[in-house]
């Protein structure tokens, strides 16, 4: 692509739009999960192509799944709230559950639910435990700073004429 060219617009061949984003020259990329095509992002390299997707093209994990992307569960069981990380820790900060849930180790015992999600948004904000797998902060935050990533694959690839052609994706572009 030219770079007196300006990329604005993408469609399947289903007629589907994609999102695209242009940082004005470079390579034209595609972006793609397991689930099918994402976006369009024209750049300089796969790096800064990656980071753009990052911020402008993958899923943003909304306020309601932060607690989740770090790996911290609220369980609910016979009536009161309980806040469990989902792997076990060494720390020793954690105490044992109980033996109906075998395995499980718990952060602390609340009276309703949203006692357990501040106590969990205060955990992640005094420990910065790290997301777990399938989540990743975005360079330039927006939002809640975190995008879901699919776990089933994702690809980031140069839009050759062959693999737009193939893929049925028609670029709408206009002239500087």
């Amino acid at each position: 692509m030219n770079d007196n060219l300006t990329l604005i617009g993408a469609t399947t061949e289903y007629g589907d739009q994609l999102p695209v984003y242009d940082d004005g020259f470079g390579d034209v990329w595609l972006y793609r999960e397991a689930g099918g095509l994402y976006g369009i992002v024209r750049t300089n390299s796969w790096h800064k192509a990656y980071e753009i997707c990052l911020d402008e093209i993958m899923n943003r994990v909304a306020e309601d799944e932060v607690i989740e992307a770090y790996g911290l569960y609220i369980i609910d069981w016979r009536s009161d709230w309980y806040l469990c990380p989902e792997f076990e820790t060494e720390d020793g900060y954690f105490e044992w559950f109980n033996n109906e849930y075998p395995g499980r180790r718990v952060l602390g015992r609340y009276a309703s639910k949203i006692d357990a999600e501040v106590a969990a948004k205060r955990y992640i904000g005094e420990h910065e435990p790290d997301l777990i797998e399938g989540y990743e902060y975005q360079p330039n935050a927006t939002g809640t700073g975190i995008v879901s990533i699919d776990l089933n694959g994702q690809e980031l690839r140069p839009l050759t004429a062959e693999l737009r052609s193939q893929l049925g994706i028609t670029l709408q572009v206009t002239q500087d």
